[in-house]
């Protein structure tokens, strides 16, 4: 089989974290590999039925079992999230020859955390336990070690897996500055309102202040602005402002910039948001800046309005894969959301989400119709 898949080894002894840390970025990584797989070393023990004991030999012998279970389904292309000790040089060698996508994660903890932590009993009854009365070979040269005496939350780690796993733009803001000025100067974009502009004017009042997050070619501002909304949109192409601000509007105001930390962001000064297919345009760590971002910006009782690509778009997993989610195709970048990742962070961040659906038909565009995600979500009175 051409397109074998991933085994991710999260390893370390006994009270490192492996389970928690391991079964939250499989919980993560199942939003988009939905036949991923995840083994951890305890239930596979006892799914497997218990003839292996727990004597140097045997868990050594029990290890190999685990690897060549992870190599069968990988073989297969499915995605394996394994969690468990298995600490051996021989083990991870045998790994690294034979399973040609092989992650290994070392959760490496100090010693005074693994005995405040004890929650197995194991480090004071000192039988068969590795780490106390069993030697280990601590990982050599693994792909990442966390360290985990709990500085840091169980996501934080896992963010961390997905940087180092997905790291070309991760860390780095996404600028796609010059492939939209070239469109906005070359194409004959719609000057009708986006259907998505069309729902968001039910459930917003005249007089009142938006910021339209991304504007592109203005077609939704200008729909707000003649609804009656004072409207400031934000957009990164000059081409686009440019064109926007030959034709002043009373009550609309264009401005060039990063709209996810422009200066005209000032606490509790919208009392609408709106982004529309922009999201998308960032990667994750953008995201949560501008969510934080527009929870200071939006006035107590002020409502975010999000329509956004989502994993199940038919578009998903095209071109170069570059961070968890993400891809460069058809020369830009694009990030396809998870709808319930996307309603926690706004959640984190302070925001009452209101509504939040996925589905076809919100943006139809000539004979596509993929499935995007709408989100309302509220910024509580004070």
């Amino acid at each position: 089989m051409e397109n074998k898949g991933t085994v991710y080894f999260f390893t370390g002894l006994s009270g490192a974290g492996k389970s928690t840390v391991g079964g939250l970025f499989y919980r993560r990584l199942k939003n988009t590999k939905p036949n991923a797989v995840y083994l951890d070393g305890d239930e596979i023990r006892v799914a497997f039925g218990e003839d292996v004991g727990y004597t140097q030999e045997e868990r050594l012998r029990w290890a190999g079992r685990i690897f060549r279970v992870c190599k069968l389904l990988s073989d297969q292309g499915i995605d394996v999230v394994c969690c468990s000790i298995a600490m051996f040089d021989t083990v991870r060698r045998w790994n690294r020859e034979n399973i040609p996508n092989y992650k290994e994660i070392y959760i490496r903890v100090k010693k005074e955390t693994l005995l405040r932590r004890n929650q197995k009993g194991l480090y004071t009854s000192g039988s068969n336990v590795v780490g106390v009365d069993l030697p280990f070979d601590e990982p050599k040269s693994p792909d990442l070690i966390l360290q985990n005496d709990g500085d840091r939350t169980p996501l934080e780690l896992v963010e961390e897996v997905e940087r180092i796993f997905y790291p070309n733009i991760v860390e780095n803001p996404i600028n796609n500055t010059d492939y939209w000025d070239q469109y906005y100067r070359n194409q004959i974009c719609s000057t009708q309102p986006s259907p998505f502009a069309q729902y968001v004017a039910t459930l917003v009042e005249p007089g009142k202040t938006l910021i339209d997050l991304g504007c592109g070619n203005g077609r939704d501002s200008l729909f707000f602005a003649k609804q009656g909304m004072q409207v400031v949109a934000i957009d990164l192409s000059r081409s686009a402002i440019d064109q926007l601000n030959q034709q002043p509007v009373e009550n609309a105001r264009f401005v060039c910039g990063d709209f996810i930390a422009s200066d005209v962001h000032q606490p509790d000064s919208y009392d609408y948001a709106y982004s529309r297919f922009t999201i998308h345009a960032i990667n994750q760590k953008q995201e949560t800046m501008l969510l934080q971002t527009m929870f200071r910006a939006l006035k107590p009782g002020g409502k975010f309005f999000i329509e956004v690509r989502s994993v199940n778009d038919p578009l998903y997993g095209k071109g170069k894969a570059v961070e968890r989610n993400a891809f460069f195709y058809d020369n830009h970048y694009r990030r396809f959301i998870v709808r319930d990742e996307l309603a926690h962070g706004l959640e984190n961040c302070g925001f009452r989400v209101e509504y939040v659906k996925e589905q076809t038909g919100f943006a139809p565009y000539g004979n596509d119709d993929p499935p995007v995600i709408r989100i309302a979500a509220a910024k509580p009175q004070v």
